[in-house]
């Protein structure tokens, strides 16, 4: 569980523990494999995850936020749908974060994020 400024604003709020806390945790962790940036990337009113949402806002291309050390072509794709997928989980409203279940089935299958991404249109 990530606590701290980098954690979901909920937990600080509430000190509640439930999956879409969790999500939010996990969410983290693929932007870090992803974008090879700690958590507590920014500045002291920045973090990854919010980093990440702001990046993609602002039209800059995913490929561009990748970790140069294991981006590899033949990965991309790969790379770019686990990236979107921790933007995702670290949603602000909890409400609108996947569930465990949904995440799973994001990963094992590629056509899943297509689907979810017009539920998920608000990134």
């Amino acid at each position: 569980m990530i606590l701290s400024s980098t954690g979901p604003r909920e937990y600080a709020h509430t000190t509640k523990v439930n999956e879409k806390t969790d999500i939010y945790s996990f969410g983290v962790i693929l932007l870090e494999l992803t974008t090879g940036r700690e958590a507590n990337y920014g500045d002291e009113h920045t973090y990854l995850s919010k980093w990440a949402w702001q990046y993609l806002q602002d039209g800059n291309p995913i490929v561009d936020a990748l970790d140069e050390e294991i981006k590899e072509v033949c990965y991309l794709d790969e790379m770019s749908r686990v990236f979107k997928l921790g933007i995702r989980c670290t949603s602000t409203p909890p409400a609108a974060r996947p569930s465990m279940k949904s995440v799973l089935e994001i990963l094992v299958n590629p056509s899943v994020i297509s689907q979810a991404k017009t539920a998920a249109s608000k990134f």
